[in-house]
């Protein structure tokens, strides 16, 4: 399911890489997944600190977190920018066992 939220928010984000600027409806949107990948953010926390330390295969909750941090990051560039151009963004790790 975690896989399933961050595949649909990298490609909200990547959906909006147009070079115009963003309307007040498009940024309304960002903000409001930005705010929803805070409330995963601590949902993960949750999840970490309900772990089993004797797991044999450990979920690797710092992957997970460095993912949300680097799209939560790439939304609010873009909600923050006037004016945008293509660029680059860091990829995401997506293995998270």
């Amino acid at each position: 399911m975690m896989k399933k939220t961050l595949t649909v928010l990298l490609i909200l984000l990547l959906g909006t890489a147009p070079v115009f600027a963003i309307t007040d409806e498009e940024r309304a949107a960002l903000l409001r997944a930005s705010a929803e990948i805070l409330m995963v953010e601590a949902i993960v926390e949750e999840a970490e600190q309900a772990k089993n330390d004797e797991d044999t295969k450990p979920v690797q909750y710092q992957e997970i977190k460095n993912d949300l941090e680097k799209i939560k990051q790439g939304l609010l560039d873009v909600i923050n920018d006037v004016r945008r151009e293509p660029r680059a963004l860091p990829p995401i790790s997506g293995d998270y066992q």
